[in-house]
C-alpha cells in the first residue's frame, strides 16, 4: 500500500533504494558540540546529480546547501554536501536537477521537515521505496553508579540503566564507511519478578518521529558515545533510566527486559538478570 506522503530518492534510479549510513536522531559529535542527526546520510559518488523529490520554490541557504519548500508550503526538503545547479527562488519540478554532491562528502544529507519540525524520511511513508528486513541488535546492559559497574548479584542504591544497542544499513555501505552501523529508532525496558511485572514498559527512547533538542543528548547518549569514523564503526550507548532508585524493590531475583526496533518495526529482545540486596 503506497502511503499518500510518500516521495522518491533524489538519486537515480527514483524508485530503487540507495545505501543510507546515518540514521535521524544518530549522535553527531564534533569537539564540544554534541547533537542529534536531523535527517539521513543517502551515500552517493562525488559528482553524483541530485533532483528533487517534490515540486517547490528553491532556497540558496549556503554554499552546499539547499532546500525545497513544496508547493502550498506543507513541508520543506534539505539537500546538504550539494553544489548548486539552480538559482535562489527558481520554481522546480519533480526530478528536476538540483546540483551534485560535492566533492570528498560521498553522500548527501536529506533532511524532511514539515512545519518547522523534522521528521525522519526513514519512516514509513517517507522516502520510497524501502526496506529493511534486519532487526536492531544489544550488545550489552549495564548497571552503573557514577562510573563505576554494579554487580547485577548485588544491586543496591540508586543505579543507571545503559544499554549498548545498534542496527546495519540493511544495503552495503561503500568504504571508507562500510563498517558504518546506524542507531534503533526506539529502547524500552521494564522490570520483572517471575511472571509479574512490577515496572512496564517504558520508552525513554524514542527517534521514530521527531528530532530530539541537542539538550536532551546527555540524557539520551551516555559520555563514551561515538559517532561512526571511516574504517571505524560507532558506539552508541543509551540511558535506559538516570539514578534507578531500586530501594524501591524488596530484596530479590528479578529480571530487568530491554527491547529495541527500528523505523520499520523490526526488534530485538534482552535481559539481565539482578538481585536486590538493599536491606541486610
Amino acid at each position: 500500500m503506497t502511503h499518500r506522503d510518500a516521495y522518491d530518492w533524489p538519486f537515480e534510479p527514483f524508485d530503487r533504494p540507495h545505501p543510507v549510513r546515518g540514521y535521524f536522531n544518530d549522535p553527531r559529535i564534533a569537539d564540544n558540540s554534541k547533537a542529534f542527526h536531523f535527517g539521513v546520510d543517502i551515500c552517493a559518488a562525488d559528482g553524483t546529480p541530485v533532483y528533487a523529490i517534490d515540486p517547490g520554490t528553491v532556497h540558496l541557504e549556503g554554499a552546499r546547501s539547499l532546500s525545497v519548500v513544496s508547493d502550498g508550503g506543507g513541508r520543506t526538503f534539505g539537500y546538504w554536501h550539494v553544489v548548486p545547479a539552480v538559482r535562489h527562488h527558481a520554481h522546480v519540478r519533480r526530478h528536476q536537477l538540483l546540483g551534485h554532491v560535492e566533492a570528498s562528502w560521498g553522500h548527501l544529507h536529506f533532511a524532511e521537515s514539515s512545519r518547522k519540525r523534522y521528521r525522519n524520511p526513514l519512516r514509513p511513508g517517507g522516502l520510497g521505496p524501502w526496506s529493511d528486513p534486519t532487526s536492531p541488535r544489544i550488545s550489552g546492559i549495564q548497571l552503573f553508579r557514577g562510573k563505576k559497574e554494579v554487580s547485577p548479584l548485588d544491586v543496591r542504591g540508586s543505579v543507571d540503566v545503559i544499554v549498548e544497542a545498534w542496527d546495519k544499513p540493511p544495503l552495503p555501505i561503500p568504504p571508507p564507511w562500510s563498517e558504518s552501523i546506524v542507531t534503533p529508532a526506539m529502547l524500552r525496558w521494564r522490570v520483572l519478578r517471575g511472571r509479574r511485572v512490577l515496572r512496564p514498559w517504558h520508552a525513554p527512547v524514542d527517534f521514530r518521529k521527531t528530532l530530539l533538542p541537542a539538550s536532551l543528548f546527555p540524557v539520551v547518549y551516555t559520555p563514551d558515545t561515538r559517532q561512526n569514523h571511516p574504517h571505524q564503526p560507532g558506539l552508541y550507548r543509551f540511558y535506559a533510566a538516570h539514578t534507578w532508585d531500586t530501594k524501591l524493590l524488596p530484596n530479590g531475583h528479578y529480571r530487568l527486559e530491554v527491547a529495541v526496533a527500528d523505523a520499520q518495526g523490526n526488534r530485538a529482545h534482552a535481559a539481565l538478570p539482578f538481585a536486590v540486596a538493599n536491606r541486610r
